[in-house]
């Protein structure tokens, strides 16, 4: 068993989308036997990482640290969906030749197709209100793995296991799921998704990704212990924490800052620890919900666009706003209840290349070395670009 000698924490600052890729990646190449720890979320994140020889993937099972040579750990606070994970593995080996090493955590959730379902279904329903899902099922796999009677975890999937875990998928549409749309205001279930969750073909090929699943990746309760360092990558940010009640409803139902971390550590004393808040050098929004600094003429001054996000049917299009420093600093603030003494605090700017190296504020655009002193980072990494080499660091003076 390897000491661990370092661990970082990429933790978005914002709604999502700064950068937390780019960054699992940079810090993936530090050296040593890493492991990539996904801390929460599900496979609605989408982290893009761009290499030197032009390769550029979108990991959402697979960490990001990947083409570094890391290997991934799904954590007990990340949801596996197996229909998608076995879509991104397929679609990783064919275009980059790599088999990626994965462990998962037994306790991990697994999202079914009934949540991915009743999920999509109550977007459509909600019309103009919609909470701004990705409609992949991440919060309706919360809700039912919450039930003890109908929770599906990593751990349940084993050779043998075939004829309960069907017998478990089938229980969940013809039981839990009329329970949860009751719930929700629904007597009965709607004849589309009853169609839907009847179709065996469907709950077949489900159960075949998931022992296909199982069979990619190794089972490990905890961090597996043969790495000296560990790259802890979050999915969304901090403004969409499920503890934001000032964004409610459009949050993500998990803990997106330090929280799962300190978890995941507990019982580990790394040599050091680095927690990296990641801001672009503007904000922006992917779904529906509060954006105090939402600006069409901000993107369009700036020609801003974004090469992952794309306009779908439930999260819709992609939003541009200025940096709003007040914001930043008080969602660094709240997560800093999880910081212990002797972390080293940093902050990552990126997309600089695309502001002309400003943050770009509704007042007075701002210096990245200011927005690291607002919130005493004591390192600050400069991003100009998509590429791991694409990225600076500098001291801040800060204590």
């Amino acid at each position: 068993m390897l000491k661990m000698r370092k661990a970082y924490a990429v933790i978005g600052a914002n709604f999502g989308d700064e950068g937390k890729g780019l960054m699992t990646d940079y810090f993936c190449r530090q050296g040593g036997r890493v492991i990539n720890v996904r801390s929460n979320g599900g496979a609605q994140a989408g982290h893009t990482v761009c290499t030197q020889d032009n390769k550029r993937h979108v990991f959402s099972h697979i960490g990001a640290g990947t083409f570094a040579g890391a290997d991934t750990y799904l954590s007990e606070f990340f949801t596996v969906n197996p229909m998608l994970f076995m879509k991104e593995y397929g679609t990783f080996v064919s275009e980059t030749g790599i088999y990626p090493k994965i462990f998962a955590d037994p306790c991990s959730a697994v999202s079914v197709p009934c949540d991915m379902l009743i999920n999509q279904f109550l977007e459509r329903q909600r019309g103009k209100d919609r909470h701004g899902s990705c409609g992949m099922g991440i919060y309706e796999s919360v809700k039912r793995n919450s039930d003890a009677e109908y929770a599906v975890r990593f751990g349940d999937i084993f050779p043998g296991s075939e004829r309960n875990i069907y017998d478990k998928i089938s229980r969940i549409n013809k039981l839990y799921a009329p329970k949860r749309l009751k719930e929700l205001g629904f007597e009965a279930v709607p004849d589309e998704l009853r169609e839907a969750l009847d179709n065996d073909a469907v709950t077949d090929n489900f159960i075949d990704d998931m022992f296909d699943t199982a069979r990619i990746c190794s089972l490990s309760d905890g961090i597996p212990p043969a790495y000296d360092t560990a790259v802890f990558e979050g999915a969304q940010g901090l403004m969409l924490d499920c503890g934001r009640s000032d964004y409610f409803p459009n949050l993500t139902p998990s803990n997106t800052g330090m929280k799962n971390v300190r978890s995941l550590l507990n019982g580990f004393k790394p040599d050091s620890t680095e927690i990296c808040y990641v801001t672009r050098s503007y904000f922006t929004r992917h779904g529906a919900g509060r954006f105090d600094t939402e600006s069409a003429e901000l993107a369009k001054s700036y020609g801003l666009t974004d090469r992952t996000n794309v306009t779908n049917e439930f999260q819709g299009g992609f939003r541009f706003g200025y940096f709003d420093p007040e914001e930043f600093e008080r969602s660094v603030a709240l997560d800093r209840k999880y910081v212990k003494k002797g972390d080293m605090i940093s902050v990552c700017v990126t997309h600089l290349d695309c502001t002309d190296g400003k943050l770009i504020c509704q007042d007075k655009n701002m210096a990245p070395e200011t927005a690291a002193g607002i919130v005493g980072a004591q390192k600050l990494y400069l991003s100009f670009g998509e590429r791991a080499a694409d990225v600076s660091v500098k001291e801040t003076g800060c204590l």
